[in-house]
């Protein structure tokens, strides 16, 4: 994983040179938030993680009647706001929650890749977010990417650049309720707390050596990944989960699982439990002890390598950045009122996404592979 750093830094310079929302689109958008009855964020797959994400920052900041896309209620009222998050507009569920909304008399904001799309159609404010989408097969770019037979998929496959600007959109816009500032300013704060690390290619390795490959005909039995996290943290997780499902080739299925998934998800001997915590105390670290007392490999991802998680992992990756809340009464995992203060998961965020785009390269996985591997059902 020696290219990661380099991987990392193309990541937070991409993610940066974008077109962001002008003024009146965001006065706009804080106009609707702060005047809806109930706010309800809707997205599928990785885009419905930054929708949750968005969701849980505006109940901190007080905007308790907010509902993500687990607990979308039953009937949407005219003076609710539906929040809607697809790169290409398309989305099948998303798009139906949008529909209701707007037969509802709702009112509808769509963070979009496509500002031509049937979402964007159905919306009073569109906030176009640059980026590739998961259906941008006929782009130009992919199809210059297939003749020059590259042989492993890009830094952002498939609808990556989108999903990581919209949070960053999306996070400056709750900063500036939060603290004040543009979002211009925001978004660059954001971006660079995130790229003031460097992740540490050593440290990759050794993580990697533990994964478990996908498993294929001639490896039948190759353990799975299971990956750990609570609050941001499980966004994070759940973002990585997603994506690293899709590195394998045609006739391979990399077995990854959020511990949280439907039913039941049991880990054995030959698996591999990542556990992403920036204080790596409480909840993951009981989960790292209970993992190897089952004769599981564990991998921590924390700011504290001398964290109960740490002392009870296989192989420490070290991401700083995580502040120790002490709040009375707190469980485990918290979102701060600024998204400053999660410098933490966003560092972990983008330096999974480098590491899935050295895995490709490793294992020789290009974007057409991933592709056959993405939803396209919902």
């Amino acid at each position: 994983m020696e290219g990661i750093g380099k991987s990392y830094s193309e990541l937070c310079s991409l993610v940066g040179s974008t077109q962001l929302p002008d003024e009146e689109t965001i006065s706009k958008f804080r106009d609707l938030v702060e005047g809806a009855g109930r706010i309800i964020t809707v997205g599928a797959g990785r885009s419905g993680e930054i929708a949750d994400v968005f969701m849980r920052f505006l109940r901190n900041l007080g905007y308790e009647r907010s509902y993500g896309p687990d607990d979308v209620p039953y009937v949407i009222k005219y003076s609710d706001l539906v929040i809607g998050f697809t790169g290409s507009g398309t989305t099948t569920y998303t798009l139906q929650t949008l529909q209701v909304a707007r037969d509802a008399g709702a009112k509808i904001v769509v963070f979009t890749a496509t500002p031509e799309s049937p979402a964007a159609a159905l919306a009073d404010l569109v906030i176009n977010v640059p980026g590739g989408t998961k259906s941008s097969e006929s782009s130009e770019d992919y199809y210059e990417r297939l003749l020059s037979k590259e042989m492993y998929a890009p830094l952002t496959p498939l609808g990556t650049l989108f999903e990581l600007r919209a949070l960053f959109i999306s996070l400056a816009f709750i900063r500036e309720l939060a603290v004040g500032g543009s979002l211009g300013g925001n978004y660059g704060n954001l971006l660079g707390v995130a790229a003031e690390y460097e992740p540490s290619g050593e440290e990759f390795d050794r993580l990697y050596s533990l994964m478990p490959r996908p498993r294929s005909r001639e490896n039948p039995w190759p353990g799975k990944v299971v990956v750990i996290g609570e609050g941001f943290s499980g966004s994070v997780a759940k973002f990585f989960v997603t994506r690293l499902r899709h590195v394998a080739k045609a006739d391979e299925v990399r077995e990854v699982y959020y511990w949280l998934d439907k039913g039941s998800v049991a880990v054995s001997s030959g698996d591999l439990v990542i556990i992403i915590s920036g204080s790596g105390e409480q909840l993951p670290a009981i989960l790292a002890t209970k993992a190897r007392s089952k004769g599981v490999r564990v991998a921590g991802i924390t700011s504290f390598p001398t964290s109960s998680l740490g002392l009870n992992s296989d192989v420490i990756v070290r991401v700083p950045g995580r502040k120790i809340q002490r709040i009375k009464g707190l469980r485990s995992s918290y979102l701060p009122r600024d998204p400053m203060d999660s410098a933490f998961e966003l560092r972990a965020l983008l330096s999974l996404e480098a590491l899935v785009h050295e895995i490709a390269k490793v294992e020789g996985v290009t974007e057409a592979d991933m592709r056959k591997l993405h939803s396209d059902f919902t």
